[in-house]
């Protein structure tokens, strides 16, 4: 019946009845293809089909011989007639373009000029060909890499905030990657002009952790090639501090990074920094967890600026987790289960009432987050505790 009615579209007539013509020939083209085909009293069109891309300026020449005199029409993805050549002439030529609107598999009609009207029969060579370069698209998960030493990484998570001099001489981060993922850490130090990075794990061997309903995996052999360390001295002088996190040569897959260092004190204290992820790992939704230091009276919480619809009244609105997986925070996953041992005397124990935030697929951008206690009555140390991933490429 599509078929029926695509003939119907392009023969320009009432009912053409499927009795009176064979089955069209119906094939699959590419540009800078060239097929020769034939038209009869009982086969008077050909389908070729082509998938042609928004952009793309399409020319399809027909070349009529043996007393043929050639038309063209083309259809788009809908069956719907978009354009036609001029009516050709006994052994003639005639010629289709037409800048494609919209991706998709179009069809190029090759028949006489008539239709089912014309008298003319014979053969015909087609060849379909794009009058412009292919078009390049933008690839809004298009992987970004830099490089470290005589490494190339791909962009996976950024991390930016601004030293607390007051509080904090110095952070530690730590990456494991889970599966093939192999981290390295990039850190830029404003105020010192200092960019630095590191694959480096050999003060790791030993370090466990463990994610929520999953075994501990502990560092030793060559997991330990899945894992990187970087710490930052004399913090009180970096001012802001941007960290990224990579996966070396693009290998996809899992990671944790947990970065030590972070105070609320007094209990009224606010800390502001941003997270984003790269465009490739964009792709994948990124997690933020704000885990209380063990021992510590700090009740986290975390609100994650949300942007609004153009035509809201406000410009953003904050979105507040308290305790991850409860309550209004259900949409982010709980927490509780997370272990991290860290050499002999840093444990990071998530539990039930640690704040989360969900960095959505899609946005590859800069997010604010701001950390504080929950009711601004609780104070004490804490970490943050990334878990994202580097999807395969497409």
């Amino acid at each position: 019946m599509r078929k029926f009615l695509l003939c119907c579209i392009f023969l320009f007539s009432a009912i053409v009845a499927s009795a009176q013509v064979d089955e069209p020939g119906a094939e699959v083209l590419s540009y800078d293809s060239i097929v020769s085909d034939e038209i009869n009293a009982d086969a008077i069109f050909d389908w070729w089909f082509i998938d042609a891309q928004e952009g793309d300026e399409m020319v399809v020449d027909m070349q009529g011989s043996d007393g043929l005199a050639p038309l063209l029409g083309l259809l788009d993805p809908n069956g719907t007639l978009v354009t036609r050549s001029d009516d050709g002439v006994a052994d003639g030529s005639v010629t289709l373009d037409y800048t494609i609107p919209a991706d998709g598999q179009y069809v190029i009609v090759a028949t006489r000029a008539g239709n089912e009207n014309g008298t003319t029969t014979g053969s015909y060579q087609l060849r379909v060909r794009r009058a412009n370069g292919p078009v390049t698209r933008v690839n809004p998960y298009q992987e970004v890499i830099f490089r470290c030493n005589d490494m190339q990484v791909t962009n996976t998570a950024i991390l930016e905030f601004y030293d607390d001099s007051d509080q904090v001489s110095a952070y530690r981060i730590n990456v494991y990657g889970v599966g093939d993922f192999v981290p390295v850490i990039r850190v830029e130090l404003d105020n010192l002009n200092v960019t630095d990075c590191s694959s480096d794990s050999q003060a790791m061997g030993g370090d466990s952790y463990t994610l929520p309903g999953q075994d501990t995996i502990t560092l030793e052999g060559d997991l330990l090639e899945h894992a990187a360390q970087l710490t930052i001295t004399g913090a009180k002088q970096a001012g802001t501090v941007l960290l990224t996190i990579g996966s070396r040569d693009g290998v996809p897959g899992q990671y944790v990074a947990v970065i030590e260092g972070f105070y609320i004190d007094p209990a009224n204290d606010r800390d502001t920094l941003r997270v984003g992820q790269g465009p490739l790992a964009a792709s994948a939704p990124l997690l933020v967890y704000m885990v209380g230091g063990k021992n510590e009276r700090l009740d986290p919480a975390i609100a994650l600026e949300e942007e609004n619809e153009p035509d809201d009244s406000q410009a953003s609105t904050a979105i507040v987790c308290d305790d991850a997986g409860r309550r209004d925070c259900d949409q982010v996953p709980s927490v509780a289960g997370l272990q991290v041992m860290i050499g002999e005397d840093v444990e990071i124990q998530g539990d039930r009432f640690d704040a989360g935030a969900l960095l959505p697929a899609g946005d590859p951008s800069l997010r604010p987050l701001v950390l504080s206690s929950f009711s601004g009555n609780t104070s004490g140390s804490y970490s943050l505790v990334l878990i994202g991933e580097l999807p395969p490429r497409e």
